[in-house]
């Protein structure tokens, strides 16, 4: 349960994590290609003026919210799913009757019985 939590967790931050980056880096990408043009027109105005700008708008935090919820929440509902799991125990290599290296596989676990 804690390993799914945790996992879970890291379902939520990377998508996070991925979609800020991807802004960020579209967002610097702008800001180089409007530097690129502003120095070509060899402009020499300097701006003063204070502007306070957010660094993200509100609504995309939202959204990233919003998908990094829905990957925690899948991920940690796809691991608590106990009905397909069949246990099995794993049968390290060994030699048969005959000499012949038989190897190491997985089988379905013995139902254990209460005597």
């Amino acid at each position: 349960m804690f390993r799914n939590i945790l996992v879970s967790i890291f379902f939520f931050v990377g998508p996070a994590l991925l979609m800020f980056l991807a802004r960020n880096l579209t967002v610097m990408g702008m800001i180089w290609l409007k530097n690129r043009q502003r120095r070509a027109r060899q402009q020499q105005v300097i701006d003063i003026t204070p502007i306070h700008k957010h660094s993200h708008p509100n609504w995309y935090v939202i959204i990233v919210v919003i998908v990094s919820l829905t990957c925690a929440v899948t991920v940690f509902l796809e691991l608590q799913k106990k009905d397909e799991v069949v246990p099995q125990e794993y049968v390290p290599a060994y030699t048969d009757e005959t000499g012949s290296i038989v190897p190491g596989h997985w089988r379905p676990k013995a139902p254990e019985t209460d005597q």
